[in-house]
């Protein structure tokens, strides 16, 4: 039975009966009493009449239509019936209240609303498990690109707050245990426009519930979940979690990056960053000894990139064990002078503030700038409100542990081309890291770019279809000129990678011709993005940039052209 029906049912199924057997019995009297009319003849209430004038009494409206004067038996039955009548209906009236006030029964509205909700959705959606800052952010760009999504959040205020920004309003969202197998059905489990399940709560263990129950529900669904320890992370995916994503180990890769090839690095921060961001300039970690405070979850990967780079480091921990196994590693926490003059600092090359204390990491930056100003500065940033502070810290690198899972977990899930494209960089030899800055930056002009894939197909490819007929050939410069401007005027847009079958050929040459059913990763300005999409859907505008010639629109009007 719906929830709603039977908790009505339930609340309100003494008052209701109390109600119905105070009325009947009122009725039932006022149509065994005798009455008299104006000759004295003696009557009997009918029991219309009588139910009418129950209601109006025990609604207390009043007196207006009594068809004849009571006799004294019926105005002593009336006084009797009066209080149980108006006590009835307003325990009645009283209880309906109560139970629409009641936080229980306004969860389970709340509830069968979102419910109805999620199944009347006609579009694709992702399911976003904890709206923290990680999942506030992946909602915010889904939205921007066209994607939906549900959310589903333990804390009933954060699911309150949502509702009051314009942008994300409109989101459908519920506070519950996002493990509750139940909720997830509600959010759209089984769907079948469910387009995948984002699990990014700050627990590794919820995270791994919500993996496990949505792998045993519906296998095929992709899964993206967030995971800090590799405990957890080796067991996701031994059940075929799609995508595991521990911002720790990200940091680490990329800063390996960073030390081994400078260029890759700039480009895949390019391509990451948040679009319409400042680019970032060539950065060059130094090589020597560094000094890495706090050897928790993040110290520990970014030294065993020190030991892969082959590069010598102090280790300076306020846990004892963690420091008698390094040689030369100093006891305490870093933000005092003391200790990092114990541990070198006059003669490292950098310092990495990785202690799960954002305070403490920023005070670790500043004492170690004024013993060492030509350092490197490496900081991890646990809370999002403490962006600003680390901004003005001018730390060289700092992890953003919201920020890399959402980047990954966006890529992955809405531009999967990216991703094999960033590794396809990562092998390729330095000089293509070199083309593709170079190209980069001529379309760029210092902005971060948007990053979106189009493919060819449906109304997309409507205007190559249309072409081909034609005979005209269309390559990636034909859409990637501005088909509204007289002058030929390239648009703020590069194609990163070129996707045909099973081929895919990487950063193309604007010659390269186009077919129907291909699929483009391009990287611009979100002006150029709709210029492009404008153009594709255009087929007559397309053929003109293409050919030069303008092209008649109805069938009848080409095959006069053709004849003449």
């Amino acid at each position: 039975m719906n929830d709603v029906v039977w908790l009505t049912m339930r609340r309100m199924r003494t008052p209701l009966i109390v109600m119905i057997l105070v009325y009947t019995f009122s009725v039932f009297g006022m149509t065994m009493i005798p009455g008299q009319d104006a000759q004295g003849q003696a009557i009997t209430i009918n029991y219309l009449d009588a139910s009418y004038f129950v209601a109006i009494l025990a609604t207390t409206i009043g007196f207006g239509e009594i068809p004849v004067t009571y006799t004294s038996a019926q105005r002593l039955y009336v006084f009797i019936i009066i209080l149980p009548n108006v006590v009835a209906w307003l325990y009645s009236v009283g209880s309906i209240l109560g139970m629409f006030l009641d936080p229980q029964f306004r969860a389970v509205l709340r509830r069968a609303r979102f419910t109805r909700q999620v199944a009347s959705f006609r579009r694709g959606f992702y399911i976003v498990c904890g709206f923290g800052n990680t999942g506030r952010m992946i909602t915010h760009a889904l939205l921007r690109r066209g994607s939906h999504a549900v959310v589903i959040e333990k804390e009933q205020e954060v699911v309150h707050g949502m509702a009051l920004s314009d942008e994300i309003s409109h989101v459908l969202a519920l506070s519950g245990d996002v493990t509750d197998r139940d909720l997830l059905e509600r959010a759209g489990l089984n769907h079948p426009n469910c387009k995948g399940i984002l699990a990014l709560t700050n627990d590794d263990h919820a995270n791994l519930t919500i993996a496990i129950t949505t792998k045993l529900l519906r296998p095929e669904l992709p899964v993206m979940a967030r995971s800090e320890t590799p405990r957890v992370t080796a067991n996701m995916a031994s059940f075929g979690t799609d995508y595991m994503v521990d911002p720790y180990s990200i940091f680490a890769e990329r800063l390996f990056l960073a030390f081994n090839s400078p260029i890759k690095y700039l480009v895949q921060d390019w391509l990451i960053s948040v679009p319409g961001s400042d680019l970032r300039d060539l950065l060059h970690p130094p090589v020597g000894r560094w000094l890495v405070c706090g050897l928790g979850r993040f110290g520990s990967r970014v030294a065993e990139v020190l030991d892969e780079a082959s590069l010598p480091y102090t280790v300076v921990d306020v846990h004892p064990d963690r420091v008698k196994d390094r040689p030369g590693g100093v006891l305490g926490r870093g933000t005092e002078p003391q200790t990092l003059v114990e541990a070198g600092i006059e003669d490292a090359v950098g310092i990495i503030a990785g202690t799960g204390d954002d305070v403490d990491n920023l005070s670790i930056i500043m004492t170690a700038r004024d013993l060492n100003k030509d350092l490197f500065f490496v900081a991890r940033q646990e809370r999002q409100e403490n962006t600003e502070l680390f901004e003005a810290s001018a730390a060289h690198l700092v992890a953003r542990r919201s920020l890399i899972v959402a980047r990954r977990i966006l890529m992955v899930a809405t531009t999967p081309l990216l991703q094999s494209f960033l590794q396809h960089l990562i092998n390729q030899d330095e000089s293509f890291a070199h083309r593709v800055a170079a190209r980069l930056k001529s379309t760029l002009h210092g902005k971060a770019p948007s990053i979106w894939t189009v493919e060819l197909s449906g109304r997309m490819a409507a205007g190559i279809k249309l072409a081909k007929q034609e005979s005209v050939p269309i390559t990636l410069a034909h859409i990637l000129n501005n088909s509204r401007t007289e002058e030929p005027e390239h648009l703020h847009c590069t194609c990163l990678l070129l996707e045909r079958g099973a081929s895919r050929t990487y950063l193309p040459d604007p010659s390269q011709d186009i077919h129907a059913g291909d699929r483009l990763l391009l990287a611009g300005r979100e002006s150029a993005r709709h210029e492009i999409a404008w153009t594709l859907s255009e087929p007559h505008t397309l053929i003109a940039n293409a050919s030069g010639r303008i092209m008649p629109r109805g069938s009848l009007w080409r095959r006069f052209s053709a004849g003449k």
